[in-house]
């Protein structure tokens, strides 16, 4: 409440502080004949109606104004001058196509001119645009020529600006340690020029990069020092990006009421302010404290005012990271296929921002939706088959009653003809037995004709029969088709599952000699891998995921996406915080807000970081080891006995970490309990982990290649006939 009061305070003090020089500044205007200083005022009235009256209308007007003394005047340096503000202008506003037309201007007049000094400044703010568009290659090309021209011509002021500009690009790339440099440079040319706005500008985005490493101590810390100065400024801008950036530290260190409040401070001056960017990362922000208090329906409101915004001033990021957060908000309000959609909304956005393995991750999730669907269907038609299948004999075992009946009749109807034929024959003028035979026709005429009346019937029931062996037979054909159908989904899911994970080649593009051993239990595996690079540290996790099939490959897609989560958003390089953030996500998104589970189990894992360099693996697991070979000697390195998404207190107490000095040769092997669980042997019991360390310790010098079909064929001899228990999944790798 304190940093509120004293933020609107300031934006009624410069308000008022402006509004009392605007009058003279005009006054001033129409008093001066000087082309030169006549723009100089238009400039500044202009600046004022765009950065506080928020006219934009009005500021528009004013640059224009100065815009025709400046091509009537015929001086080019003006004229420039004039094409950068029109540009900066229009980048306020969002505008990227119009900024970057004037600033282009603005730059033909410089390399006409030979002004190295406006040529940097133009190529900077041309960068600044490409920036704003997440264009980042565009970007630092034309940061990197304005920083080249300004040492040129030791101008200090875009030297500084252009490595704060290229330290915000490696920043967000992940680059941190140039970003870094960037950063402190520019931060030295602003305390040797006392220019106080560029060192909150600096220190701001030093704190960033600390935010991005995970050092929220060190981000607190300058994060802070940038507001400080922004307060003595009365920079409202920068208080607004200062309380945004302190509020995402409370959100990352579990204080989510705190982080509110800076975030609603924020929000304050950017409504004051306009910049539609600004107002979308405000609102984006809010959101996220919403769903972390549990304020769904407060959180909807930003997150639709977030999309808004982001759709009007076309930004991908905004767009995923509020879709993002839609899917957290329908997984809190149990509308799964709600938080789907929001998740493959997100992931259309993030594909120009990160890269396509997020896309297959989601066509894996829509094919395990629809493979559930129809199995839901066959379920229906197969019970509706068992049905009609029960008619159908019931139906036949009448056909063959009837016949059995009509065959007997026949019988005694020739029976009876014989025997009256042969009482002709001995008494035929005996009248009884006349009248005898009479009788006997009679019954044989009823009987005749009933059995005409049960050939009726049988061949009605015959067509009955006929009709209904056709429609079993169509039933037959759709149930197939959609079996077919299944399995091509799954088949296709399996592909998809294999495509996410990293292959051979990935491997041994960075560890010498690999290899990897997968044998799912169904088509799709619950168990995975995951490979991702920065720089000389190598990310790398092996999951054993709840459950097998279709649902355990949904788990792994889920498990794959906060693995990258935790390092490209979160930007988590430790074991044992990437595990810690992995819990605490699947918690919130398996469980209901009342605490009830969703899913009794989750995920084993295993997650390891690897120094190309100094060649230190560090590793934290949960449940699932990891096997260190140092020629014939093979260890066990124990993980911590947590089963991730089922244990609350742990995402408190944190995970273990150890540290592992390797050596050129040593191998290092991660595996699934499928390989140790499985039941085989003349005993029956378990392989376990003994064996597999043997099998290990028996092959120190083989290839790869070797290795895994030693693995495979012990497997296979230790199952024989008994059936496979869980999915499969061996790593092994040298270093």
């Amino acid at each position: 409440m304190k940093f509120r009061i004293v933020s609107l305070c300031l934006l009624f003090a410069f308000r008022v502080g402006i509004s009392q020089n605007i009058d003279s500044l005009l006054l001033k205007l129409y008093q001066e004949s000087n082309d030169r200083s006549r723009i100089e005022i238009l400039l500044n009235i202009s600046s004022f109606y765009d950065q506080h009256d928020r006219n934009f209308i009005q500021a528009e007007n004013y640059l224009y104004e100065a815009l025709q003394i400046a091509q009537t005047a015929g001086d080019n340096t003006l004229l420039a001058n004039t094409y950068n503000e029109l540009g900066k202008f229009y980048r306020n506003q969002s505008k990227y196509p119009e900024a970057l037309k004037y600033h282009n201007l603005a730059d033909s007049l410089a390399v006409k001119m030979g002004d190295c000094i406006l040529q940097a400044t133009t190529l900077n703010n041309i960068g600044v645009v490409y920036r704003r568009l997440d264009n980042h290659a565009q970007a630092s090309e034309y940061h990197l020529r304005a920083l080249n021209i300004a040492e040129g011509c030791k101008d200090t002021f875009n030297i500084s600006v252009a490595c704060n500009s290229l330290g915000n690009i490696f920043s967000l790339n992940g680059r941190y340690q140039q970003a870094l440099s960037y950063f402190n440079r520019a931060l030295a040319l602003s305390i040797s020029q006392n220019n106080l706005l560029g060192q909150a500008m600096n220190f701001n985005n030093i704190g960033e990069v600390y935010e991005f490493m995970g050092d929220y101590r060190n981000a607190k810390y300058y994060y802070t020092k940038s507001l400080d100065i922004n307060f003595k400024l009365k920079n409202l801008k920068g208080i607004s990006i200062n309380y945004n950036a302190l509020g995402k530290i409370e959100m990352f260190n579990g204080n989510p009421e705190n982080a509110y409040r800076l975030f609603q401070n924020a929000l304050d001056i950017d409504r004051k302010l306009g910049d539609k960017k600004f107002l979308a990362d405000s609102y984006v922000n809010l959101a996220k404290a919403c769903l972390a208090l549990k304020k769904i329906d407060k959180a909807k409101i930003y997150l639709d005012s977030t999309i808004t915004i982001a759709q009007q001033i076309g930004s991908p990021w905004h767009l995923q990271s509020a879709y993002e957060a839609y899917s957290d908000y329908f997984v809190q309000k149990s509308d799964y296929l709600s938080a789907l959609l929001s998740y493959k909304n997100a992931s259309r956005f993030k594909d120009s921002l990160l890269n396509e393995k997020n896309a297959r991750h989601l066509s894996t999730i829509q094919t395990i939706y629809e493979t559930e669907k129809k199995e839901k269907e066959i379920s229906y038609l197969l019970q509706e088959q068992a049905l009609k299948q029960n008619e159908l004999e019931k139906n036949n075992a009448q056909k063959n009653a009837l016949i059995i009946g009509l065959v007997l009749s026949s019988l005694v109807v020739i029976v009876s003809l014989f025997a009256w034929r042969t009482k002709v024959k001995s008494n035929i003028v005996l009248s009884d037995q006349i009248k005898e035979i009479e009788d006997k026709n009679r019954l044989l005429e009823i009987q005749k004709e009933e059995i005409e009346q049960q050939k009726i019937k049988i061949e009605s029931n015959q067509a009955f029969i006929e009709q209904k062996n056709k429609n079993l037979e169509e039933a037959h054909k759709i149930i197939e088709s959609y079996i077919e159908n299944i399995t091509d989904s799954i088949r296709y899911a399996e592909k998809i599952h294999e495509s996410i994970q990293p292959s051979l080649s990935d491997m041994l593009s960075i560890f010498l000699d690999a290899f990897i051993y997968s044998k799912p239990k169904d088509i799709v595996s619950g168990d995975f891998c995951w490979l991702t690079r920065r720089d000389n540290l190598v990310f790398l996790a092996l999951a054993d995921c709840t459950g097998h099939g279709v649902p355990g490959a949904l788990m792994s897609t889920i498990g794959i996406n906060i693995l990258n989560q935790a390092i490209n958003e979160q930007h988590l390089y430790s074991p044992d915080k990437i595990l810690t953030f992995i819990n605490r996500t699947l918690i919130n998104r398996l469980n209901k807000s009342t605490g009830e589970q969703v899913l009794k189990n989750s995920m084993d894992i295993a997650v390891c970081t690897f120094d190309t360099e100094s060649l230190l693996l560090s590793y934290s697991g949960a449940l699932i080891p990891i096997f260190i070979q140092k020629g014939n000697s093979v260890e066990e390195v124990k993980p911590d006995s947590i089963t991730l998404g089922t244990n609350f207190s742990h995402s408190a107490s944190g995970f273990s970490l150890q540290n592992i000095q390797l050596n050129h040769g040593d191998w290092v092997y991660l595996s699934s309990d499928g390989f140790f669980d499985q039941l085989g042997g003349e005993s029956r019991k378990k392989f376990t982990r003994k064996q597999f360390m043997q099998i290990v310790a028996d092959s120190p010098n083989m290839k790869g290649n070797v290795k895994v079909d030693i693995i495979e064929k012990k497997f296979l001899q230790w199952m024989n006939r008994t059936p496979q228990l869980d999915d499969v999944l061996v790593w092994g790798f040298q270093v």
